[in-house]
C-alpha cells in the first residue's frame, strides 16, 4: 500500500473518531495527499499552515476560497516541490486560477486537465515538465492565461487551443516544441500576448490568419525555425506593440503594411535573411522605440521618414550591406539613446546633428565608409558611454570637445586617417575603460596626466606615429589589463613603474626605438599572458625574476642587444608556448630548464645569438614543440636529442658548429639542406659519411674486412629469418582479408607525440561508444591500449563525386592545428582514408554545457557558471585578440563549450572557423554563418521578449 493511501486513510479515521475536533473536507484532503508526495523535502516546510483539524483548507498559506467555501486559487511559485502535476486536484470544479510556476514539476501534464471546467488562470511555467500540450487543453472554455514556458515539452502547439476562445495570454516559448503554428490561432480573437519562441523545431510560415487576432498587442517567435517571409496582413494588428521574429529563417523583404501597425513601439527582426530595403512606411510609426534589424541582408538607404518617429530609442541596422549617406532628417529623434550603424556601406560625413541627441549613450559607426572629421558637436553628448569609429576613412584630429563626455567609457577611433595628438583632456575622463587608437597617423607624446585615466583597462595605441618616452603615470594605472604601444617611435627606456599595473595580461611594446632594460619590475607581473618587446633596442640582461611570470604564454624579446644569459628561471614559466629571443647577443650555453617547458608548443627561436655549448638532454621533454630555430649561433654536438621531437615540423640549425649524423627521422629527411648549412662536421649524408670514414681507417682495413663480413653474414642471416617469418605471419593475414574489401592507407597527422597508432582508434569506434553527434559528425569516446582516453570525431563521408560547400576536416585542422591555449580543445592529431576523416582530441569527462545545462547530469552552482562564462571568454578573446590574423569561431553556442572536471570551459567545433586576414577586415561577410539562434551578434542587447 503506498504511502499516500496510507495517509488519506489515516486523516478518515481521524475524522471519524474525532468528528468534534476535525472535520477537514474533500478538498483539504486532496491538497495533504499532495503534499504528502513531497513532505519528505525540506520545502515541506514552507507548508506547515496546511492543518489537518482545520475544517477547510480556505486560510492556509497559497490557497484562496470562494465567498461559498470552495478552493478557487492556488498559487505556489519558487519553491522546490519535485513531484507531478497534482492529479489530486482534478476534482476542483470552482479551480479558477492555478499557479505552480518555477516548482520543479516533472512528468507530463495529464489529459485530465480538461476538467477544470471553470479554469481561468493555468501557469505551469519554469518547471521540468515533458510530453506533448494535451488537446483536451481546448476543452477548457473560460482559460484567459495559458502560461507552459520554460519547459521541455516537445511535439506540436495543438490546434485544439484555438477552441480557448477567451484566451488572452499564451506563452510557450523555451520549450521542444516542432511542427507549424496552426492556423485555429487566429481563432483566438481576444489573444493580447503569443510567445512561442526559443523553440528551435518550430517551423513554417507565419500564418495569415494571425491577422484575425485584432487584440494582438505581443507575437514572439524569436529563435525558431520560422521561415518565409512576413505575411503582409501583419497590418491589420493596430492593436500590436512588439513583433519579435529574431534569430529565425525569415527571408523576402519587410511588408510596408507593417507601417499601419500604429501601436507598434519594438520591432525586432535581426539575425534573418531578409533582403530588400528598409520601407520608408515605417515613418507612419509614431509609437515605435526599438528598431532591430541587424545582421540581415538588408540595402538601400536608410529612410528619411524614420525623423518622424519621435518616440525612437534604439536604431540598430549593423551587419547589412545599407548605402548612403545618414539622412539629415534624424535630427528629430531627439530621444535617441543608440545609434547602431555598424557594418554596413555608409559613406559621407559623421553628421554634426548627432549633438543634437541629448539622450545618446551609444554610437557605433564601424565598418562603413564615414570620411570627414570627426564633429566637435559631439561634445554635446553628456550621456555618451561608448562611441566606435574604427575602420572608416577618417581624418583630421580627435576634437577637444569629445573630453566633455564625461561618462564615456570605451572610444574605439583604430585603423582611420587621423592626425595630431590625442587631447590631454581625454585622460582627465575616469570613466574611460578603453582607448583604442590603433592603425592612424597620430604623432605626439603621450600626456602625462595619462595617470588620471585610472579607469582604462585597454589602452592600445600601436601602429601610429607616437614619439618621446612612454610616461611613468602609466603606472597609476592599477587596472590596466592590455598595454599596446608597439610600431611607434618611442625613446627612452622602458619605465620601470608598469610593474605597479598588477592587472596586465598583455605588454607589447615591439617595433619602437625604445633603450635601456628590461625592468626587473617585470617580475610582478603574475598575471602576464604576453609579452613582446621585440625590434627595439634594449639592452642588459634578461631579468631573472622573469620566471616568476608562471601565467606567460608568448614572451618574445628579439631584435635587440640583450647580452649576458639565458636565465635558468624561465623554466618555471610552465605555460609558455612561444619563446623568441632571436637576433640578440645573448651568450653561454642553453640551460637545460628550458626543457622544463613542456606547454612549448608554437615556437622557440633562439637564433642570432652567440650560444655555445650542446643541445640539453632535456630538450626531449619538448614532445609538443613544432617550430625551433638555433641557426646562426656557436652550438656544438650531436643533433640526437631532437630525434624525439615527433611534433616537430620546422627546424633550422644552420651555421654552428653541429657535428655526427642527423637523426633518422621523416622530418630530418624531409628538411632541405639550408636547415643543416654551415656545420662543418655534421654528417648530413650518411653514404658520403662512411666513405670519409674508410679513407681515413686504411691502416685498420684488415679488422674492418673482418668486421664487415661478419656483419653482413649476421645481417643476412637475420634478414633472411625476418624475411620468412615475415611471409607466414602476412600469407595468415592475407588468407583472413580474403573476402574482406582492400583498405587504402591511412593518411595520419599527429600534432602531439602520441603512444597509440591509428589501428587503435579504428577499431574502437562502434556504437557502443558514442557519446555525441553533430551536423558535422559522431563523436566516439575511445580508450587506447594505453588506458589513455581521447574523443575521435568521424565527420560524415561525401558522397561520391560530392564537393563539399565548406571542407570542414580542413577547417578545424587548419585552426586548431595553429593554436594553443587552455581554454581550447586541444587537437591531437587527424587522420584521412579515402572518405572516412577522423579528429582526434582530447576527452572532456563531462560533455557539452548544454548537456550540463538541460540534462542536469551535474548541478552547475553560480560559481561554476561564472567559471564557465569566463573560460570560454578567455577563450575567444585569445582567437579574437591574440591570433595574428585573428581567428573567428562563428558557431559559439553551449553545445560547442566543453565542460572539464573542474568546470574548466574549452572551445570545440571549429569546423566553421574563419581566419580573418587583413584585407577581410574592411569587408562585412554576407554569409550568414552558424547555427540560428547563436549566431554571434557583434552588439548584445538585453531582449526580454522572445
Amino acid at each position: 500500500m503506498s504511502s499516500n493511501a496510507i495517509i488519506i486513510i489515516l486523516l478518515v479515521l481521524n475524522i471519524s473518531l474525532f468528528p468534534a475536533i476535525s472535520a477537514l473536507n474533500q478538498e483539504g484532503l486532496s491538497l495533504l495527499s499532495w503534499l504528502s508526495t513531497f513532505e519528505s523535502y525540506s520545502s515541506a516546510s514552507f507548508f506547515t499552515s496546511w492543518n489537518p483539524t482545520h475544517q477547510t483548507p480556505c486560510n492556509w498559506d497559497y490557497v484562496k476560497c470562494s465567498s461559498d467555501g470552495f478552493v478557487s486559487e492556488i498559487t505556489i511559485t519558487s519553491i522546490h516541490i519535485p513531484t507531478s502535476f497534482p492529479s489530486q486536484l482534478i476534482s476542483f470544479s470552482h479551480l479558477t486560477t492555478l499557479v505552480l510556476s518555477n516548482v520543479n514539476l516533472t512528468g507530463e501534464i495529464p489529459p485530465a486537465i480538461g476538467n477544470f471546467s471553470s479554469l481561468i488562470n493555468l501557469d505551469l511555467s519554469f518547471n521540468s515538465l515533458t510530453g506533448n500540450i494535451p488537446a483536451e487543453i481546448g476543452k477548457l472554455a473560460e482559460l484567459q492565461l495559458l502560461s507552459l514556458n520554460s519547459n521541455i515539452l516537445h511535439g506540436e502547439i495543438t490546434k485544439e487551443i484555438g477552441n480557448c476562445s477567451k484566451l488572452r495570454q499564451l506563452e510557450l516559448f523555451d520549450n521542444q516544441l516542432s511542427g507549424k503554428i496552426p492556423a485555429e490561432l487566429g481563432e483566438l480573437w481576444d489573444l493580447e500576448i503569443f510567445r512561442a519562441g526559443g523553440n528551435s523545431g518550430i517551423h513554417g510560415e507565419v500564418p495569415e490568419q494571425i491577422s484575425n487576432c485584432r487584440e494582438l498587442v505581443l507575437l514572439g517567435l524569436a529563435d525558431t525555425g520560422i521561415s518565409g517571409q512576413i505575411p503582409s496582413s501583419i497590418g491589420e494588428l493596430k492593436n500590436l506593440k512588439t513583433l519579435s521574429v529574431y534569430t529565425a529563417n525569415i527571408t523576402g523583404y519587410i511588408p510596408p503594411q507593417i507601417g499601419n501597425c500604429s501601436a507598434l513601439e519594438d520591432l525586432f527582426l535581426y539575425g534573418n535573411q531578409i533582403s530588400g530595403k528598409i520601407p520608408e512606411e515605417l515613418g507612419l510609426l509614431k509609437n515605435l522605440k526599438r528598431l532591430l534589424l541587424w545582421q540581415n541582408n538588408l540595402s538601400g538607404r536608410i529612410p528619411g521618414t524614420l525623423g518622424n518617429c519621435s518616440s525612437l530609442t534604439v536604431i540598430d541596422v549593423s551587419l547589412n550591406s545599407i548605402s548612403g549617406e545618414v539622412p539629415v532628417s534624424l535630427v528629430n529623434l531627439v530621444a535617441l539613446e543608440e545609434l547602431l550603424l555598424s557594418g554596413n556601406n555608409i559613406s559621407g560625413e559623421i553628421p554634426s546633428f548627432v549633438g543634437n541627441f541629448s539622450s545618446l549613450k551609444q554610437l557605433e559607426l564601424d565598418n562603413n565608409k564615414f570620411f570627414g572629421e570627426i564633429p566637435p558637436t559631439i561634445g554635446q553628448l553628456k550621456e555618451l558611454s561608448l562611441f566606435y569609429a574604427w575602420q572608416n576613412q577618417l581624418h583630421g584630429s580627435i576634437p577637444d570637445e569629445l573630453a566633455k563626455c564625461k561618462k564615456l567609457q570605451a572610444l574605439d577611433l583604430s585603423h582611420n586617417f587621423l592626425t595630431g595628438s590625442v587631447p590631454s583632456s581625454l585622460f582627465n575622463l575616469k570613466n574611460l575603460t578603453q582607448l583604442l587608437l590603433i592603425s592612424n597617423k597620430f604623432s605626439g607624446e603621450i600626456p602625462p596626466n595619462i595617470g588620471s585615466c585610472n579607469g582604462l583597462i585597454r589602452l592600445r595605441l600601436g601602429s601610429n606615429n607616437f614619439s618621446g618616452y612612454i610616461p611613468s603615470e602609466i603606472g597609476r594605472l592599477h587596472r590596466l589589463s592590455f598595454l599596446e604601444l608597439a610600431e611607434n617611435q618611442f625613446i627612452g627606456d622602458i619605465p620601470p613603474e608598469i610593474g605597479n599595473c598588477t592587472q596586465l595580461e598583455l605588454v607589447d611594446l615591439h617595433k619602437n626605438k625604445l633603450q635601456g632594460t628590461i625592468p626587473t619590475s617585470f617580475g610582478f607581473l603574475v598575471g602576464l599572458n604576453v609579452l613582446d618587446l621585440s625590434m627595439n633596442s634594449i639592452g642588459g640582461t634578461i631579468p631573472e625574476n622573469l620566471g616568476k611570470l608562471t601565467s606567460l604564454n608568448k614572451l618574445v624579446i628579439s631584435a635587440n642587444n640583450i647580452t649576458g644569459l639565458i636565465p635558468k628561471s624561465l623554466g618555471l614559466c610552465k605555460d609558455l608556448q612561444l619563446l623568441d629571443m632571436s637576433s640578440n647577443r645573448i651568450t653561454g650555453s642553453i640551460p637545460e630548464e628550458l626543457g622544463c617547458l613542456q606547454g612549448l608548443d608554437i615556437l622557440l627561436n633562439l637564433s642570432w645569438n652567440a650560444l655555445t655549448g650542446p643541445i640539453p638532454e632535456s630538450f626531449s621533454n619538448l614532445s609538443k614543440l613544432a617550430n625551433l630555430d638555433l641557426s646562426n649561433n656557436m652550438l656544438s654536438g650531436s643533433l640526437r636529442v631532437l630525434g624525439s621531437l615527433d611534433n616537430l615540423v620546422s627546424l633550422n640549425v644552420s651555421n654552428n658548429n653541429f657535428s655526427g649524423l642527423l637523426p633518422s627521422t621523416k622530418l630530418f629527411h624531409d628538411l632541405p639542406a639550408s636547415a643543416f648549412s654551415g656545420n662543418k662536421e655534421l654528417c648530413i649524408n650518411r653514404t658520403q659519411c662512411h666513405m670519409k670514414d674508410s679513407l681515413q681507417g686504411k691502416k685498420s682495413s684488415k679488422n674492418l674486412i673482418i668486421c664487415a663480413f661478419l656483419s653482413v653474414t649476421v645481417t643476412m642471416l637475420i634478414i633472411f629469418l625476418g624475411v620468412m617469418l615475415f611471409i607466414r605471419v602476412r600469407g595468415d593475414t592475407f588468407r583472413k582479408n580474403d573476402d574482406e574489401e582492400n583498405d587504402l592507407e591511412w593518411d595520419f597527422t599527429p600534432f602531439q607525440k602520441l603512444n597509440f597508432s591509428v589501428n587503435d582508434i579504428v577499431t574502437k569506434l562502434s556504437d557502443t561508444n558514442i557519446v555525441g553527434k553533430g551536423c558535422s559528425g559522431m563523436v566516439y569516446r575511445v580508450e587506447t591500449p594505453t588506458k589513455q582516453v581521447i574523443a575521435v570525431k568521424k565527420l560524415w563521408p561525401l558522397k561520391n563525386g560530392e564537393l563539399p560547400e565548406r571542407d570542414l576536416f580542413s577547417a578545424e585542422v587548419q585552426t586548431l592545428g595553429s593554436i594553443r591555449h587552455k581554454n581550447i580543445l586541444r587537437l591531437l592529431g587527424c587522420c584521412k582514408n579515402g572518405r572516412t576523416r577522423l579528429l582526434l582530441f582530447d576527452y572532456i569527462s563531462n560533455g557539452s554545457l548544454a548537456g550540463l545545462l538541460h540534462e542536469k547530469k551535474i548541478f552547475l552552482d553560480w560559481d561554476a557558471r561564472y567559471k564557465i562564462l569566463l573560460g570560454a571568454a578567455h577563450g575567444l578573446a585569445y582567437l579574437h585578440h591574440d591570433c595574428i590574423p585573428p581567428i573567428v569561431h562563428r558557431d559559439i553556442k553551449a553545445n560547442n563549450i566543453l565542460v572539464g572536471p573542474q568546470f574548466e570551459a574549452f572551445l570545440a567545433d571549429f569546423g566553421l572557423a574563419k581566419v580573418v586576414d587583413s584585407s577581410e577586415n574592411s569587408r562585412v561577410s554576407n554569409i550568414v554563418a552558424g547555427s540560428y539562434g547563436y549566431i554571434a551578434p557583434v552588439i548584445l542587447q538585453n531582449m526580454d521578449t522572445a
